[in-house]
């Protein structure tokens, strides 16, 4: 299969596709077609009190924080990362993101490989002009829908937790 990738990459502040999904941004850095799917390079935008809900996948996947703090709830264990932090996931550890506060957190997300990760964010999230300021989320995430394209997308969300079962862990 003949290479599509581009010998070399440049993107300005603010560049590559952005999407706009539960309220936060994501920013398409390194794409999987620039790297024959070895992987997918984005930067995401989280606003105070949002997150991603509990998910497995089949990739392997890692997060550095630029701004913020982040949260990250990997295999059992919470982990509070700030600035220059790392923190990298093998295939199928459930996890979770949350953005504590008190401002914006900023992640480079690296995925590997990436293919279906962007298909996902493709698929379920709006196509933005200015990944530097979120949208406020409008209506209830249509969770159903989101875990279906995930499973196509090798990505398996946990169930939303039972209103009784909140703040319980």
């Amino acid at each position: 299969m003949p290479s599509t990738m581009a010998s070399v990459k440049h993107l300005p502040a603010n560049g590559g596709p952005a999407f706009a999904n539960l309220g936060q941004t994501i920013s398409f850095k390194a794409e999987p077609e620039d790297t024959d799917d070895a992987l997918f390079l984005f930067e995401h935008r989280m606003p105070p009190t949002l997150g991603v809900p509990a998910h497995t996948e089949r990739n392997y996947e890692a997060f550095y924080v630029l701004e913020g703090t982040l949260e990250i709830e990997g295999d059992g264990q919470r982990y509070r990362l700030g600035p220059g932090e790392f923190l990298s996931l093998r295939p199928g550890v459930v996890h979770s993101l949350h953005n504590p506060g008190p401002g914006m957190v900023r992640i480079l997300t690296l995925v590997s490989p990436g293919s279906q990760h962007a298909r996902f964010f493709t698929t379920v999230a709006e196509p933005i002009e200015d990944p530097s300021n979120p949208p406020t989320p409008g209506a209830p995430p249509d969770f159903e829908r989101m875990a279906a394209v995930g499973r196509e997308c090798g990505i398996e969300f946990l169930p939303p937790p039972e209103p009784n079962d909140r703040g319980q862990a």
